[in-house]
């Protein structure tokens, strides 16, 4: 396996997007997909993200209300208009297991003009294919020539790809189709399988990587000893993750830092992840991302220890 790049220089710069911000607010927390949340509880967590330094967010339909609660704290922000993605293909359902979609050409057209309309923009910066793996490989050619054609008719400025890609989907993650690839647990602080040839194709391509998921589904953060005592589901968070994350959580106590810090700051310190997607819900947990942010990367000898835990198949 390839293991990640200590990143040297300025950690918050991303060379892949002009050199803007590394640093992406992921909104499905917020949005209310993982459980109830306070509306402006959710607004107020962005706008303080906007006043700290935080320039670019992503969110998608799915994401419960994510996307009109960013349209809310885009009409209040009065600063520079902050790097937006969304994402299109899954619609909204009543939370996160619920899987509702809709990749034909209409559905897409439909599903783009109500995020410009919710949002509150005439743009969107990067618009992700979402969910790859359910793409229906059939309709393939159609799928991308409308993505392509929104990109034609001035809509979006960029395409990624919303997710781990199938097999048969990964032939098609090519520059000619896509610029980003937004992958979840696969490039953290207990999990880097992005690593076992993945990245590698992407850069062949010269496709940027978003990183998502940095604490793992909290198991990297405040839900570490309930998976610990209580087991893992084996799909999303495996049993190799929660060795790993033991592993890790060591590390953190013998230099006496938050799991969910080191966890952070690890992933800010991989040269590979172009872009680092943090989900914070409440604005207390905003400023926490906000507070490790500025701590910055970690040191290139912690760097190596907590990478020298992390185990994969």
């Amino acid at each position: 396996m390839m293991k990640p790049t200590y990143i040297t220089g300025d950690h918050s710069i991303s060379p892949a997007f002009n050199n803007q911000t590394r640093l992406v607010y992921g909104t499905s927390g917020l949005g209310g997909v993982w459980g109830k949340v306070d509306q402006r509880d959710s607004i107020d967590a962005l706008l303080y993200a906007f006043e700290n330094g935080i320039s670019a967010l992503d969110t998608a339909p799915s994401y419960a209300n994510a996307e009109y609660y960013v349209g809310m704290a885009l009409r209040e922000w009065k600063g520079a208009k902050p790097f937006v993605s969304t994402k299109i293909g899954r619609l909204k359902g009543k939370d996160a297991f619920e899987v509702k979609l809709d990749y034909s050409t209409d559905g897409m057209k439909r599903s783009l003009d109500n995020s410009l309309k919710t949002l509150g923009v005439d743009k969107i910066d990067l618009l992700f294919l979402h969910e790859p793996q359910l793409v229906p490989m059939e309709n393939i050619d159609e799928v991308l020539n409308t993505l392509k054609a929104f990109k034609a008719q001035g809509l979006v400025n960029s395409l990624g790809v919303g997710g781990n890609p199938s097999e048969a989907f990964k032939p098609y993650i090519t520059k000619e189709n896509f610029d980003v690839v937004s992958g979840f647990l696969h490039m953290d602080a207990c999990n880097l399988s992005a690593f076992n040839g993945e990245i590698q194709s992407y850069h062949k391509e010269g496709i940027a990587y978003y990183a998502a998921s940095a604490l793992h589904f909290s198991l990297l953060g405040n839900r570490f000893e309930k998976y610990k005592s209580e087991g893992v589901d084996g799909e999303w968070i495996t049993q190799l993750d929660m060795e790993n994350a033991i592993r890790v959580k060591a590390v953190a106590d013998k230099y006496k830092m938050p799991l969910a810090t080191l966890a952070q700051r690890y992933l800010f310190s991989i040269k590979e992840a172009d872009r680092v997607v943090m989900g914070a819900r409440t604005p207390a947990q905003i400023k926490a991302t906000v507070d490790d942010w500025n701590a910055g990367k970690l040191s290139e000898e912690l760097f190596n220890e907590v990478t020298a835990c992390i185990q994969t198949k």
